[in-house]
């Protein structure tokens, strides 16, 4: 399956079986009467949105400061009519970003790693297109997507331990968007980079260390990245499906071992994901009371280090997870879609409140997280989400579109931008898609399919000396001005 198919794939109605919640005990800390979850609400809320979306299986998951729930929807294995349980694990892509940079974490707070060295540091064949040592990236730029490296390639480097450290290498010839420390920009490569740092400073490969200093101390039973591992689970195969269609399985399961820092191999459940969501409000302790990661450590993976250009996804990043806001109250969290599941955790400290989901249709995942979490966080949380904005209901800003025009570049990835009629169009192979201003450099796209069904903004950002944006944002992904 290509990029293309993998994001066109469209929804149909389709028939899902309806199963009982899970529920778990946890330590309690929320203030009586802030929280009030309702397991059948949550069940109706998850049935309806996944069979409206065409999903074949989903989970939720909500932790409320008391407990956590565990909600599960459809079929992990269409064909042989096996449903999705609690237990049922769901590739979780670039979720993984945030696992990963509380290893790294977790490696700083041993003394092992330094957040504001120069990764070059533990890396020392490392090559970057563009950069001197001063300006090699540091961790705490690579976990925070400022680090300016590009987004970078999907490539497989086999199955060894060497992997992630083949993959790094080919980044050799890969330019950097911008230089590090200046702007926001998405990157899976970033991550690898990240995760090979773990790996070359402990002399261990990163999924052995994922799983000693996160999983395994957190009590994280449903969560593998080895195929052997996934082979003693309840695990979900990915689908796609077009309208009007019956679904239709994945025939490529996953992203290779070296892309596994970046999102490529983990697995999860959407309960994993709220237990793990668990350290970040227990001041990095797990449930027992041991101190996986320290308080600093946690503090410092929710402080945001960069500002956004567009708003919808988040408004800043922190080290590891992003950050906005959501009336009035902080939420951090992460999101990742794979070639056969997407998932999307979010937590809110102050509320000390936790939900995820997982699909195993990978572009209807998005879609189906802002419908659960549209009845969750105000009903629920009492957290006022805003309703994402939609083509028809926003009013276009009065802006000088020149500004935009132009051809934007980044490895693989290529968009055009031309008026027509007076309106702002994005052109990448096999679509076309009218910007709507927002206004300060942003515009929602009329097609969503041109962020992959992620309801997200895009934005422009920088001068060239002429008026014109230097550098442009898909929704997260940087590309920088080529003509």
């Amino acid at each position: 399956m290509n990029r293309r198919e993998f994001l066109a794939a469209g929804s149909a109605a389709l028939s899902l079986p309806l199963l009982t919640a899970n529920r778990t005990g946890a330590q309690a800390r929320a203030q009586p009467g802030s929280v009030n979850v309702d397991p059948r609400r949550l069940q109706s809320v998850l049935d309806d949105a996944a069979r409206s979306l065409g999903i074949v299986g989903a989970q939720l998951a909500v932790y409320d400061g008391e407990s956590v729930y565990e909600l599960t929807s459809g079929y992990a294995n269409l064909e042989r009519r096996r449903p999705v349980t609690a237990n049922t694990l769901f590739q979780i892509g670039s979720t993984t970003k945030v696992f990963n940079a509380a290893l790294v974490m977790s490696l700083v707070d041993s003394g092992d790693l330094d957040l504001d060295e120069p990764v070059k540091t533990w890396i020392t064949d490392l090559e970057l297109t563009g950069a001197d040592t001063e300006k090699h990236p540091t961790l705490r730029q690579l976990l925070s997507m400022s680090a300016g490296l590009d987004n970078g390639p999907y490539t497989d480097h086999g199955r060894g331990d060497d992997a992630i450290a083949r993959y790094v290498a080919s980044l050799a010839e890969v330019p950097q968007i911008f230089e590090p420390g200046t702007a926001f920009g998405y990157s899976n490569a970033g991550s690898n980079v990240a995760g090979l740092v773990a790996q070359r400073a402990m002399g261990i490969n990163w999924e052995t260390l994922l799983s000693d200093r996160v999983l395994k101390p957190l009590g994280l039973e449903h969560s593998a990245n080895f195929a052997e591992d996934l082979l003693f689970r309840s695990v979900a195969l990915g689908y796609r499906r077009a309208p009007g269609q019956r679904p239709q399985r994945v025939q490529i399961w996953g992203l290779p071992r070296s892309m596994a820092p970046a999102g490529g191999t983990l697995c999860c459940s959407a309960g994993d994901l709220v237990r793990f969501a668990r350290m970040f409000l227990d001041q990095g302790k797990a449930p027992g009371g041991r101190q996986v990661l320290s308080t600093s450590a946690v503090e410092t993976m929710q402080t945001p280090q960069i500002d956004m250009p567009a708003k919808i996804i988040a408004q800043k990043w922190c080290p590891g997870p992003y950050w906005k806001m959501w009336g009035g109250e902080v939420i951090h969290g992460h999101s990742g879609t794979n070639t056969g599941g997407s998932s999307l955790l979010l937590w809110c400290p102050e509320k000390n409140v936790a939900a995820a989901t997982i699909a195993n249709v990978p572009n209807q995942g998005y879609p189906l997280a802002d419908r659960v979490f549209d009845t969750i966080f105000p009903q629920m949380f009492g957290i006022k989400k805003p309703r994402s904005p939609k083509p028809d209901t926003v009013t276009p800003a009065d802006v000088d579109l020149d500004r935009y025009t132009g051809t934007f570049v980044a490895l693989n990835n290529r968009f055009e931008f031309r008026i027509d009629n007076g309106k702002l169009v994005a052109k990448i192979p096999q679509l076309e898609s009218e910007l709507i201003p927002l206004g300060e450099d942003r515009f929602l796209p009329r097609d969503p399919a041109m962020g992959g069904n992620r309801g997200w903004d895009v934005a422009f950002w920088g001068y060239d000396g002429n008026g014109r944006a230097t550098h442009f944002l898909n929704g997260v992904f940087a590309l920088r001005r080529a003509a």
